[in-house]
């Protein structure tokens, strides 16, 4: 069988086109370089928001931990006078009971205490706000964060007819996208310890 010139040329084309990639190949195998490529860099940037949020809740709770026990040592400290008799515990002068007033409603005692006043420029003393900045978290160099706690003082057990003896003081965290009641906690200060008692 002999094979002249152009049908040499068609042949070699035919081979060409079989063993190549075609146009519609080339999109397909695009597409799915795209499509590889679009969800790598979606889950790749899911992953370092989880990230960041684990870091913010946490700097967060350390922010919190610190200023609860900052008010725990003040709430310690109460009306507490260091004294030579009282063998380095705690004790009050002559170890009289705290007067009626006091032990009635210690919400003034510690509003005025230097831990809870925080933001002077509050218009509301029972609510204070702090802005934690880098000094204390690098992950606090990103959205801005504001920490707010509220107190309100109760009587145990919900009895009206008891000193209003326990603070409870609820931290809220606000970010630009979220605003969340993040802990409440309850305090009752050592000097409670010195009032009569109604039970």
């Amino acid at each position: 069988m002999i094979i002249n010139n152009s049908q040499k040329h068609i042949l070699n084309k035919e081979i060409r086109l079989n063993k190549g990639f075609g146009l519609v190949d080339a999109i397909v195998g695009l597409t799915l370089l795209f499509g590889v490529i679009t969800f790598g860099i979606y889950f790749s940037s899911l992953r370092l928001r989880t990230v960041y949020n684990s870091n913010l809740t946490t700097a967060i709770n350390k922010e919190i931990e610190r200023d609860i026990e900052r008010l725990k040592s003040d709430f310690w400290g109460l009306f507490f006078e260091e004294n030579n008799a009282c063998n380095g515990k705690y004790c009050f002068i002559d170890g009289d009971y705290l007067p009626v007033s006091l032990c009635s409603d210690f919400t003034p005692e510690i509003v005025n205490l230097d831990s809870w006043n925080i933001d002077e420029d509050s218009s509301n003393i029972m609510i204070q706000s702090w802005k934690p900045g880098s000094q204390r978290s690098k992950v606090f160099t990103g959205e801005p964060v504001t920490i707010s706690r509220e107190l309100t003082v109760t009587s145990p057990l919900g009895e009206e007819s008891l000193n209003k003896t326990i603070a409870s003081i609820s931290y809220k965290v606000k970010w630009p996208s979220k605003d969340i009641h993040w802990v409440s906690i309850a305090l009752s200060p050592e000097a409670h310890s010195w009032c009569h008692h109604l039970i």
